[in-house]
């Protein structure tokens, strides 16, 4: 180029300058930090356009969103603060159940003092097996009595029968079984309840059919004679009977 100005003034041709001016470019003015807070705040947030720089909020914006955030965090604090006699109430409930349960409690144990047919009585009685035991108060009278032996030969005297001779020896009525004792000379004596009052003592056997627990039936043979005689006891509440007849194989009560 300097070669080229120097040729130029060489050959005398005339030469024109200029200057050129380079202006910077207009920059658009951005929203600042302060209305983006502002507009946060409102409600209306503010988009950061591509390419600008974050700026750090001034310290009269961080101390007014500090004291906004110590605000909510008191009025968060004070509604936990007025939950807490919920727990009051709670208490109220489980004592007012508890005071329920010992009112049902005490009803029932009354009930159960006062009143002994009560449902809450027989719920407890069916429940655990506690049940009172009936008592079966059935006279001899009310029992229709046979002879304990058709086969051997039969003596009545004064309330005792006596048997004697080989053969099966039967009981007078239903019955159970409730004792069975060896004597020393080897003979049996056994005992049939027919009732908690009526009862049947045999002694003299040789042998026993039937073991203390089991039912007894007039048509089946509880014991066995082989030899000597055997003796047939009738007790009512403890006391011997006497009043009544053999007669074709049964036993006729005397009124």
């Amino acid at each position: 180029m300097k070669d080229g100005m120097e040729y130029a003034e060489m050959l005398e041709m005339p030469v024109s300058t200029c200057d050129v001016v380079f202006k910077p470019a207009k920059r658009k003015k951005r929203k600042s930090l302060k209305d983006e807070v502002i507009a946060k705040v409102n409600g209306f947030p503010f988009k950061r356009r591509k390419g600008e720089v974050k700026e750090e909020i001034s310290d009269e914006i961080l101390d007014e969103e500090t004291e906004k955030s110590e605000e909510v965090v008191r009025t968060r604090t004070k509604r936990i603060k007025e939950k807490k006699p919920r727990k009051k109430l709670k208490f109220d409930l489980v004592y007012a159940e508890g005071a329920a349960v010992f009112l049902l409690v005490a009803a029932i144990l009354l009930t159960n003092v006062f009143w002994e047919d009560s449902g809450i009585n027989r719920i407890f009685k069916n429940t655990f097996g506690v049940s009172s035991a009936k008592t079966d108060s059935r006279s001899y009278m009310t029992f229709s009595a046979k002879s304990p032996s058709e086969e051997l030969s039969a003596n009545l005297s004064e309330g005792v029968m006596t048997f004697s001779g080989k053969g099966a020896i039967y009981p007078v009525c239903e019955g159970k079984i409730s004792a069975v004792e060896k004597g020393e000379d080897g003979k049996y004596t056994l005992t049939v309840n027919h009732s908690d009052v009526f009862k049947t003592v045999i002694s003299g056997v040789d042998y026993v059919y039937a073991e203390v627990g089991e039912e007894a039936y007039k048509y089946i043979p509880i014991a066995y004679l082989n030899e000597g005689n055997a003796n047939v006891k009738l007790y009512n509440d403890g006391t011997l009977l006497t009043g009544y007849l053999l007669e074709n194989g049964s036993i006729i009560w005397e009124s």
